[in-house]
C-alpha cells in the first residue's frame, strides 16, 4: 500500500510523463490492487473515481519507473575503490584482490546487493535487469523486494571447466526465489569465458523454461583476436587465463567475430528475451546481423568511458537505432561507474553525443529497456492494466508544462526521486 492510502488511490501532480511522447498537465494517475486503472487529466480522473483517496504533489512530476537492463549488483560495494585503468583486464585482477570470490560471505553479497537496490530506487529505477554470479545469495536478498528484478545467474563453461556447465546451469535457473518481485534469466558471461556449444546449450535451456538471456558481447576489441586464436590480452598471454588453466586444444575456434559466434551458436536466434551488453565494438556487417533479429543492447555509457573505449571511437548506439535494433541505456555497476542513476547516463549522453532527442533518450531508460527484458506489457509506461511503477520527481515552476523541456530538464539535472512505487507500494 501507499503510505496509508489504501489499495486504490489516486496520486496527481503537476504533470504526469505517462510515456516518451505523453505528457499531461495537471495529471493524475488511479492506482487499485498494485496495478494502474487509469491515466488522464486531474478533474475528469476525480469525478470518475469519486470517493477515492487523493494525493497532491505539489511542484513534482510523476513517471513510470525507469528500467535499468544491465547491471550487477553485487558490485555495489566498489563504488569508487577502482581507479580507471588503461585496459579492462587489469580491472578483472583489482576485481579479483577487492573481492575473492572465496572470501565473499553470503551476508557480505546480500549487503552489497540490497545497498544497489536502495541506490537504484532512489534515483527512480523500479526494475533492474541483475547479473547475478552469486545467485542464491542476492536472490534470497532480492526476493522480496523492494525493486523489481530479472536475476540473471551467470554462467562460465570453457575449456577444461565446461564439465561444471551442468551444475552452473542447475544453480543459475534455481526457481525457488522467484517472486512477485523477482524473476529468473541466464547469463552465459561473455565469449572469452562460455565457448560455443556451451553457449549453444545454455540457449537451449533457456528456451525450454522460457527464461531470458543476456550476454557482454563485443565489449572488447580483443575478443575477436580470441575467438580465432585464444590467444592475445584475453587469451593465453593474460595473467588470469594462464593462472586458471582454462585453455585447451577442444576450444572451436571462430574467425568472424563475436557477434556472428553469437549468431553461429542461437544466442541471437533465441526465442526468448536477448539482452546484449555493451556492443562498443560492432562492425557495419555486426550491425546487420542484429538488425535481423530481436536481441536488444544495452548500452552503458559511463562504464564506456571509464575504460577508455571511447578513445577507439563512437559508440555506434545511434546507428544501432536507425538499422531498428532495440537499444537501451544502462549503468553497469558501481566498480565503473559513479553512481546507478538512469538520467545520469542519459545527461551522459546528452552532453556526450549531442543532439539528441530527449524523448528518444528517455525511450531508452522505460519502453525499451522494459522491452528488452520481456516486461513490455507490464512496465515502463503509465497506462492501463500496467504494473503500478511510479516515480515522482522535482519540477520546478519555471519548466514549460509539455514533453520536450520536462525531458529537457529531468536529462539536464538528473535529479534523485521524491517517492517511489513500485506495485502501488511505497518504496521511498
Amino acid at each position: 500500500m501507499s503510505r496509508g492510502l489504501g489499495t486504490e488511490f489516486i496520486t496527481s501532480a503537476r504533470a504526469v510523463v505517462a510515456d516518451p511522447q505523453t505528457l499531461i498537465a495537471d495529471g493524475a494517475v488511479v492506482v487499485g490492487d498494485g496495478q494502474i486503472l487509469a491515466v488522464g487529466p486531474r478533474q475528469p480522473i476525480k469525478r470518475r473515481f469519486a470517493g477515492v483517496v487523493e494525493q497532491v504533489l505539489e511542484g513534482q512530476v510523476l513517471l513510470p519507473g525507469l528500467v535499468n537492463a544491465h547491471t550487477h549488483l553485487e558490485l555495489s560495494d566498489l563504488a569508487g575503490r577502482i581507479p580507471a585503468p588503461s585496459h579492462f583486464t587489469e580491472w578483472v585482477l583489482e576485481l579479483g584482490a577487492l573481492s575473492p570470490a572465496s572470501g565473499r560471505t553470503d551476508e557480505a553479497i546480500a549487503a552489497a546487493v540490497t545497498a544497489g537496490a536502495g541506490q537504484s530506487i532512489r534515483y527512480g529505477v523500479t526494475t533492474i535487469g541483475d547479473v547475478s554470479r552469486h545467485c542464491a545469495a542476492s536472490r534470497r536478498a532480492l526476493r522480496d523486494g523492494p525493486v523489481r528484478v530479472v536475476s540473471f545467474g551467470e554462467i562460465m563453461a570453457l575449456g577444461r571447466s565446461r564439465n561444471r556447465l551442468e551444475a552452473r546451469l542447475a544453480g543459475a535457473s534455481e526457481w525457488g526465489d522467484e517472486s512477485d518481485f523477482l524473476s529468473i534469466g541466464l547469463s552465459p558471461h561473455a565469449p572469452y569465458s562460455v565457448e560455443g556449444p556451451a553457449l549453444q546449450q545454455i540457449v537451449r535451456a533457456a528456451e525450454a523454461r522460457h527464461l531470458p538471456l543476456t550476454m557482454h558481447l563485443a565489449e572488447l576489441l580483443e575478443e575477436r583476436e580470441f575467438l580465432a586464436t585464444l590467444g592475445g590480452r584475453l587469451g593465453g598471454d593474460w595473467e588470469v587465463m594462464r593462472r586458471l588453466n582454462l585453455l585447451d586444444a577442444d576450444i572451436p575456434r571462430f574467425a568472424d567475430g563475436p557477434v556472428a559466434w553469437a549468431e553461429h551458436y542461437g544466442l541471437l536466434g533465441a526465442q526468448v528475451p536477448v539482452v546484449l551488453a555493451h556492443l562498443n565494438y560492432p562492425s557495419a556487417d555486426d550491425i546487420d546481423r542484429l538488425a535481423r533479429c530481436r536481441a536488444a543492447v544495452a548500452f552503458c555509457p559511463r562504464t564506456h568511458h571509464y575504460f577508455g573505449h571511447d578513445r577507439q571511437g563512437r559508440h555506434r548506439w545511434r546507428e544501432m537505432l536507425a538499422s531498428g535494433i532495440n537499444v537501451c541505456l544502462a549503468t553497469d555497476s558501481l566498480a565503473s561507474n559513479p553512481d546507478l542513476s538512469l538520467l545520469g547516463e542519459a545527461q551522459f549522453v546528452q552532453r556526450e553525443y549531442p543532439p539528441a532527442d530527449p524523448r528518444e533518450l528517455f525511450s531508452m531508460l522505460t519502453i525499451r529497456p522494459a522491452r528488452a527484458l520481456g516486461l513490455a506489457r507490464h512496465i515502463g509506461a503509465l497506462a492501463p492494466g500496467y504494473r503500478a511503477d511510479l516515480v515522482a520527481m522535482p519540477l520546478p515552476a519555471e519548466v514549460s508544462l509539455s514533453i520536450i523541456p520536462v525531458l529537457e530538464y529531468l536529462i539536464a539535472q538528473a535529479p534523485s526521486a521524491e517517492q517511489v512505487w513500485i506495485n502501488g507500494g511505497a518504496a521511498l
